[in-house]
């Protein structure tokens, strides 16, 4: 059974979670404080956590690397109402797998769990995630608009995704999907179709691209 550690200081938010991962069937241990997953996560085990960006005392953020050494491969989701894409990107950089704007839809959520999971079995971690890497990855029109078509499909083939971006050569956009991939932006799911990450997904609904 997947056990997940929720961390948020939100009293109803945090039994609205609870109550709703329950029901999905997880196994769930919900804190009010950073400092309190962290106990939790010293004596038992946990796939993936939920952490609230801002608590009193320490910060989802910062608790990142105690989890870690905790448990090294827990998966971690950032919650945050204040998430704009540098906050993102710093979340990432010091060990998230994700970062999740307050207020989602239980889906939403849901979604964010199961794809954070997938990411966490196929990917490496992904602390060392440059923004420079991010934002050369979006100064390109057919990488822009490989992302877009990946939010409007959700999944695609290689064929596909070449055609829809409107490139005939194919040796030149799989340079581009390399560098999207290298961004995070992007992964490859067990049956090599693509599909965006948590990553790219946020950067698409809180960056503004330039229309191509």
């Amino acid at each position: 059974m997947i056990s997940i550690l929720v961390a948020e200081d939100d009293a109803e938010l945090r039994l609205n979670i609870v109550e709703l991962l329950e029901l999905e069937g997880y196994q769930v241990c919900a804190v009010d404080s950073a400092e309190a997953a962290i106990e939790q996560s010293e004596s038992l085990h946990f796939d993936i956590a939920l952490m609230d960006l801002l608590m009193a005392g320490m910060t989802g953020v910062e608790a990142i690397s105690n989890l870690r050494q905790n448990q090294p491969f827990i998966a971690v989701v950032i919650i945050t109402a204040y998430a704009t894409v540098d906050t993102a990107v710093d979340a990432m950089k010091k060990g998230a797998d994700s970062v999740m704007t307050k207020p989602f839809k239980s889906q939403e959520l849901l979604m964010t769990i199961k794809r954070s999971l997938a990411e966490k079995s196929l990917l490496e971690t992904r602390a060392d995630l440059d923004p420079d890497l991010v934002y050369s990855a979006l100064a390109n029109p057919y990488r822009r608009k490989a992302l877009k078509m990946l939010a409007a499909h959700q999944a695609l083939k290689f064929m596909d995704l070449c055609r829809l971006v409107e490139i005939e050569d194919h040796t030149k956009f799989n340079f581009h999907l390399r560098q999207l991939k290298k961004a995070g932006l992007v992964m490859q799911n067990e049956k090599k179709i693509y599909i965006l990450t948590n990553t790219g997904q946020f950067v698409l609904q809180h960056h503004n691209l330039p229309q191509d």
